[in-house]
C-alpha cells in the first residue's frame, strides 16, 4: 500500500518529463556527420576539387560540376525529408493513440542504419569521390527514409 501511495504521490513530478518526452522533435535529426551542413555552391565545390587534384581546367571544370551536382541532390533529399517530416508530425499531432516521438527515433534510426549499411559495402572512393560517395550515399538512405514517411503519412489520412 506504501508502494501505491509513493507511486501515486510521484506521477504529478513525473508527468511533465513524460509529457516532454512523448513529443516528436521539430526536425528530425538523423545524427550523422555533417547533416545539415552541405555546401553545394560552386565555390565550395571548386575549393574542394582543386584540394583534392591537380587536373586541367576542363577537367576540373567537370569535377566541379559532378561534385555539386551529388552535393546539390544531398541537400535537396535532406530538404525533402524534414518537408515530409513536417507533414508526417502534423498528422500525427492530430492523433494521439500514436507514439510520435518513438516513430521519430525509429525513423531516424532506421536511415542512420541505412547510411551505416551503405558505408559498409562501399570503398569510399578516391579522388573526387571521396566527396561524392558519401553525398551519394545520404542522399540514398534520405530518399529512402522520404518515401518512407510519405507512404506513411498518406496511410495516417486514410489515402
Amino acid at each position: 500500500m506504501l508502494r501505491l501511495l509513493v507511486v501515486l504521490l510521484m506521477i504529478p513530478l513525473a508527468s511533465p518529463l513524460l509529457a516532454e518526452d512523448a513529443q516528436m522533435p521539430v526536425t528530425l535529426v538523423i545524427g550523422y556527420d555533417e547533416e545539415g551542413k552541405v555546401d553545394a555552391s560552386e565555390a565550395g565545390c571548386r575549393a574542394f576539387v582543386q584540394e583534392v587534384v591537380e587536373w586541367e581546367k576542363p577537367q576540373v571544370d567537370q569535377a566541379v560540376h559532378d561534385v555539386c551536382a551529388v552535393r546539390k541532390r544531398h541537400a535537396d533529399a535532406y530538404a525533402a525529408l524534414q518537408a515530409a517530416y513536417a507533414a508526417f508530425r502534423a498528422e500525427l499531432a492530430e492523433n494521439t493513440r500514436f507514439d510520435g516521438a518513438a516513430a521519430a527515433t525509429h525513423l531516424s534510426q532506421m536511415v542512420k542504419s541505412c547510411i551505416e549499411h551503405k558505408w559498409a559495402i562501399t570503398t569510399g572512393g578516391h579522388n573526387i569521390g571521396i566527396d561524392m560517395v558519401p553525398n551519394a550515399i545520404d542522399a540514398d538512405c534520405l530518399e529512402i527514409g522520404r518515401a518512407l514517411i510519405v507512404k506513411e503519412t498518406a496511410y495516417l489520412k486514410g489515402e
